[in-house]
């Protein structure tokens, strides 16, 4: 692997890719402690605007929670669609 004083995100995403598909199991796990560590309860926080968004759909689904379609239905209606 080429070492550069300067990558691009994308550069140094695709290299730890490649290097994480080829790391063994240790290191792995040496690898996924160090991003739990580096990991905040804020990471898993929805936007304000999210939170906004998600309460507006559960209103709706209560105000009447027969209005929407099945799993099925729009599995199938996207399936016609290919």
């Amino acid at each position: 692997m080429e070492k550069h004083r300067l990558m691009s995100t994308t550069q140094i995403r695709e290299e730890l890719h490649e290097f994480i598909d080829k790391a063994d199991a240790r290191l792995l796990n040496v690898i996924y402690a160090m991003v739990q560590a580096d990991m905040t309860e804020s990471d898993y926080e929805l936007s304000e605007a999210h939170k906004t968004t998600l309460d507006q759909r559960i209103a709706a689904h209560e105000s009447n929670p027969s209005d929407g379609r099945s799993w099925a239905e729009v599995k199938a209606e996207i399936e016609g669609q290919l």
